[in-house]
């Protein structure tokens, strides 16, 4: 059994600072301006939403509790308005939207009208509520195509129809020599951003839903709420007994099984577990479970890969991982676990992958809910390749989005060693207690030599902290 100990951050003799006091203080207010405002950054997309409901009925929950259980990740793409009276720009149109269509048919868990429902109408020439009732869809895709000279302009929005509202919008300039390439590259750059806009959509409306008048589906999405909010310890503990309600209430949902194991793996991570090899025993259990109940789930095989990396078990893992890339090449989320696993286990070559996958996931969509995320596994596999001052500022940067995913101070900390900055490593490890004061610099790295399976592998994300006697 693990000992979970807590850290003494700051001990200070009455009348006497010592040098390392004032660092550990100092890091500590650093920590609490940058934890501020980096969850007012995160914070602004969900006020908005908040903002909207100001003055709704107080029956509202119950209607979003209907639209969750009737709505369930459903989308109309409309066919892209053609600015022009040009035939070629009318079929350059009708290109890009039947490659959205066709990439997001491939997401198992979104339903979308088909091509020759939603060819019925128009982006702007329909009223995009109109057709939600009409198609029976919560999400409308709507956009419009533009050609001036050599150049295209494409602008895609997606609307909600329970918030009635758009949610996302964006802005695509290409010149158009290969066509072809364009419209796929358009396409995949839409449905890779939307797909990140439905999942915070999604949680955001279960988080505003009383949890009694949840079904199994919609508690599920309420147990995600903590990956958009705050990554802390009580939020995981309350996902938890989110995902044993929806259990509870459909025991053969795959789905939820597969999520309480993502969460009690990542709860031994993080040493929040009240017992922590109960918790691994669960964790395997429920997996394997769900795995052999929807091998061919998309979410079940995301949150496999998660679990089993987070068991040491690198073999199940990696076959989860590609497999849900394979099935769904836009699934970002699952690309981004995917470069982790690759930046943590496969060395140099695997940091490489990794590093392409995340900067070509930025790029598609840069404004992800799972960004911050993402330059966390970046700072790995800047580790990884030996580039200790890129993962510093990768996990700076993500600490700028997700102020409470504590190991990007382990990440600073271990590359403030290998640049012989010790002090700033203390001060990265004292940070990163004042977050989470049960996951030490030690059960860090006893993370790091399960997940690798081998202490050469391990060397890049924890020697300088044993070298220089930090653990």
């Amino acid at each position: 059994m693990v000992n979970h100990k807590r850290v003494c951050l700051v001990s200070c003799c009455s009348g006497h600072r010592n040098h390392r006091c004032d660092v550990w203080f100092f890091s500590f207010v650093f920590a609490s301006i940058v934890r501020r405002y980096s969850a007012v950054r995160r914070q602004r997309r969900i006020a908005q939403i908040k903002e909207s409901k100001k003055g709704e009925p107080s029956g509202k929950s119950s209607a979003n509790a209907d639209a969750l259980k009737s709505g369930h990740n459903s989308v109309s793409v409309l066919l892209f308005d053609c600015k022009s009276n040009n035939t070629v720009d009318e079929y350059i149109a009708s290109g890009i939207t039947s490659e959205v269509i066709a990439h997001i048919t491939k997401v198992a868990a979104i339903r979308v009208s088909s091509r020759a429902t939603s060819y019925g109408f128009v982006s702007n020439q329909a009223d995009v509520k109109e057709v939600s009732e009409t198609l029976h869809t919560r999400y409308i895709l709507a956009g419009s195509l533009h050609h001036a000279g050599g150049r295209i302009r494409v602008i895609a929005h997606l609307y909600d129809a329970v918030q009635d509202r758009d949610i996302w919008a964006q802005q695509y300039d290409r010149e158009i020599e290969y066509i072809f390439d364009v419209q796929h590259d358009i396409a995949k750059r839409i449905v890779g951003a939307i797909l990140g806009e439905v999942k915070m959509a999604e949680s955001l409306m279960a988080q505003d839903t009383p949890t009694q008048q949840l079904d199994a589906w919609g508690l599920v999405q309420k147990a995600y709420f903590f990956w958009l909010s705050s990554f802390s310890p009580e939020a995981m503990l309350e996902a938890c007994e989110l995902l044993r309600k929806a259990i509870k209430i459909d025991p053969d949902y795959a789905t939820a099984k597969a999520a309480l194991a993502m969460i009690l793996a990542n709860q031994m991570t993080i040493r929040i577990a009240p017992d922590y090899d109960a918790a691994a025993k669960e964790a395997s259990e429920v997996i394997e479970s769900a795995f052999k109940q929807a091998p061919n789930d998309v979410d079940v095989l995301e949150n496999a890969g998660v679990t089993w990396q987070n068991l040491g078990e690198k073999v199940k893992a990696e076959m989860a991982l590609r497999k849900v890339v394979k099935l769904t090449p836009l699934n970002l989320i699952a690309r981004g676990y995917l470069a982790l696993f690759l930046g943590l286990t496969k060395g140099k070559a695997g940091a490489e992958e990794a590093i392409e996958i995340i900067e070509d996931n930025l790029e598609i969509a840069p404004n992800h809910p799972s960004t911050p995320y993402w330059e966390f596994f970046k700072a790995i596999a800047e580790q990884a390749r030996g580039n200790h001052q890129a993962a510093i500022d990768q996990a700076n940067s993500s600490l700028i989005g997700q102020p409470g995913w504590a190991h990007n101070y382990f990440v600073i900390a271990n590359a403030c060693c290998e640049l012989d900055k010790v002090e700033e490593a203390k001060t990265a490890i004292a940070s990163a207690g004042m977050i989470n004061p049960f996951l030490t610099a030690d059960l860090y790295a006893e993370n790091v030599n399960r997940i690798t399976g081998d202490p050469s592998m391990s060397e890049p994300f924890i020697g300088g902290l044993r070298r220089h006697n930090l653990i």
